[in-house]
């Protein structure tokens, strides 16, 4: 850790103490408008995203307001409780890991700049470099995205054995990239687990949600007591009508995502984040390390989103939001909180066909309330080079947040993130949670930002050179793609594989069969059929799935293996060795008699193609990659 990070690390505690005391409480607020304004926003997004339930907390001060809409069993027509129901949070999850690792970190017992392999006594760590805490909290630990956290059968093994089977490749340098990993997350809860001398779940109950007063909250529904409040039921909706959602329990992986809560122990979780560490008596941590926790670890970009010791930091409103959002078996959680105005919003719903209510209503909230307090962004700065620097930054980029070896490629290229330049500076890029197109405008060099105040923020290298660009979330960063990880390649090659297959196919039906001329010939021409019905078949196949997975949802992710996708997989691997069969017969469609100068061209082309096509799906891992 140099210098000028421990400079800017102290720098950045010390204000933070400073605003937390200067500015506490200022929000001058009426309840019952306050109130109202989350009637109306949850009203207004649960009936255009057709939302059957939600729970939502807001805490301005001293006081809370709890609220529950719609319903949490669609078949009994139960009401949604702020205090009666749990609602899964997610990710949020994380929160109450980080807060225990900060906890160890004050009593002397972790050091977060230290190699965790030497605090793991039987779990490993992937990877050629060592890791430290500060690389996990930050989601900057190199690893690509690991699926394998999603498989009950995987989640059921004892951690540390859940750990290896779905150990992540490093493919990224440790520190240099923000890459979100769940995996990465549970491995924080092992470290947590083996320096207490508990299994996790035993200290996050006797050392967090005891002393906190979180009596409802609860690790997983196995460990769930007859006196807390019953699950929500979660649903998948879809045109219109809301189906029971598809579960799943990600068992050792739990630190990750696995906790349950109802927005009342969510207000005094927001309450104690906002706070000096201490909650109605009990205290957790000192105020020291309670600021500590409201700082970044890695100082690459302080005027853009990023990971502040596991509080997803955003600048907005003219201050900072902090927070956390959520997602597992169908429901959708967002917590976010000033703690300099002392304002926090909590929003859950058990299902919809979009997320608006919990990841927009919280920061319109927010933003009323700081606004109340006389909080104003600062006026956007001119910046001269504007039109130049959003020409630099159009393109088309990738998600770091990926799978990089294996079939689980393929995910990444049904995705996209492209900037679009606009002749005023200003640039056209995708808003990742709203699912949409918005326009952001400059408001400093390689700083843009939109409406709602998030902002995207290009990284570049010592010479200049555009290296990613990081979005509002705070999670999320993104590569340029180069021809080995453009998923346009892949696109463009089974475009053309499709439409010479067709031209094949129809040649067949102008020729009236096959008409080789030869033995030799004759083999060629059967050789293009078969790789041409290959094709077809595969794509076909890749229909089929489509429209299963937009059928099924998150199940089709969860519930492997799915006969359609591994359909998809075999027939990949069908057209990757007939592409090789095709083109060893081009030998032969050369010296084949009677064939015309265009039919040889065209069997070729057919072969260069399909050779394209092979080496792409090889690439993305359609074919021979190893198992899902």
């Amino acid at each position: 850790m140099g210098i000028k990070r421990i400079g800017g690390a102290l720098l950045g505690i010390g204000l933070a103490i400073a605003a937390f005391g200067a500015a506490k409480a200022q929000v001058q607020h009426d309840a019952d408008a306050v109130a109202a304004r989350l009637d109306a926003l949850a009203e207004g997004f649960m009936t255009t995203d057709q939302v059957p339930g939600a729970i939502g907390a807001v805490v301005v001060g001293d006081e809370v307001i709890l609220r529950g809409w719609g319903s949490v069993d669609l078949e009994a027509g139960t009401a949604a409780g702020p205090d009666d129901v749990r609602f899964e949070i997610g990710s949020i999850t994380k929160l109450f890991t980080w807060v225990g690792v900060m906890m160890l970190v004050e009593e002397g017992e972790l050091d977060l700049q230290a190699d965790v392999s030497s605090y793991l006594s039987e779990a490993e760590v992937p990877g050629a470099e060592p890791l430290t805490m500060a690389q996990l909290m930050s989601h900057r630990p190199g690893y690509e995205d690991s699926y394998a956290i999603f498989d009950p059968e995987i989640g059921a093994l004892p951690r540390p054995q859940a750990l290896a089977e779905s150990a992540p490749d490093q493919v990224l340098p440790r520190g240099e990239v923000t890459a979100y990993s769940n995996w990465g997350v549970a491995l924080a809860g092992q470290v947590v687990e083996d320096i207490a001398g508990m299994p996790y779940e035993e200290f996050l109950q006797t050392r967090i949600l005891g002393p906190l007063g979180m009596g409802a909250t609860t690790y997983s529904e196995a460990t769930a007591r007859d006196d807390q409040p019953p699950l929500s039921r979660s649903y998948r909706v879809q045109g219109g009508v809301a189906h029971p959602a598809f579960r799943i329990d990600i068992g050792s992986f739990g630190p990750a995502g696995s906790l349950a809560s109802t927005a009342a122990d969510m207000a005094r979780f927001m309450r104690f984040l906002m706070s000096d560490g201490e909650l109605d008596g009990a205290r957790l941590l000192a105020p020291d390390t309670m600021s500590q926790m409201r700082t970044r670890l890695f100082d690459d970009r302080p005027e853009g989103a990023d990971m502040a010791h596991g509080l997803i930091a955003r600048p907005m409103f003219g201050t900072t939001v902090y927070g956390h959002g959520g997602g597992l078996n169908e429901f959708l959680s967002n917590l976010v909180v000033i703690p300099e105005l002392q304002i926090g919003v909590f929003v859950s719903q058990n299902g919809g066909a979009r997320m608006s209510l919990p990841f927009l209503a919280p920061d319109l909230i927010l933003g009323h309330l700081a606004a109340e307090a006389g909080l104003a962004a600062p006026e956007p700065q001119a910046v001269p080079d504007a039109a130049e620097r959003a020409q630099e930054a159009e393109g088309r980029y990738i998600s770091n947040r990926r799978a990089f070896t294996g079939p689980a490629q393929f995910v990444t290229a049904l995705e996209g993130f492209s900037v679009t330049a606009l002749p005023d500076g200003a640039i056209l890029a995708p808003a990742p949670l709203l699912g949409t197109m918005l326009r952001y405008d400059p408001v400093a060099p390689d700083i843009w930002q939109d409406a709602r105040g998030e902002r995207l923020l290009l990284i570049r290298d010592e010479g200049g050179r555009v290296l990613r660009i990081a979005d509002g979330t705070g999670t999320n960063s993104y590569e340029r793609v180069t021809p080995a990880t453009d998923p346009m390649l892949l696109r463009v090659a089974l475009g053309g594989g499709a439409v010479l297959s067709l031209t094949m196919l129809l040649g067949l039906l102008w020729r009236r069969g096959l008409r080789g001329g030869s033995l030799g010939g004759t083999v060629a021409a059967l050789a293009g059929l078969a790789g041409a019905v290959s094709v077809w078949a595969m794509l076909g196949g890749g229909v089929a799935m489509a429209m299963t997975a937009a059928n099924l949802g998150s199940e089709f992710l969860f519930d492997q293996p799915q006969p359609t996708l591994m359909a998809v997989f075999a027939l990949s691997h069908v057209v990757v060795v007939m592409a090789g069969v095709v083109l060893l017969a081009q030998g032969l469609v050369w010296r084949a008699p009677g064939w015309s100068l265009w039919r040889r061209l065209h069997h070729t082309a057919f072969a260069l193609v399909l050779a394209g096509l092979a080496v792409m799906m090889v690439n993305w891992g359609l074919a021979f990659a190893g198992p899902l």
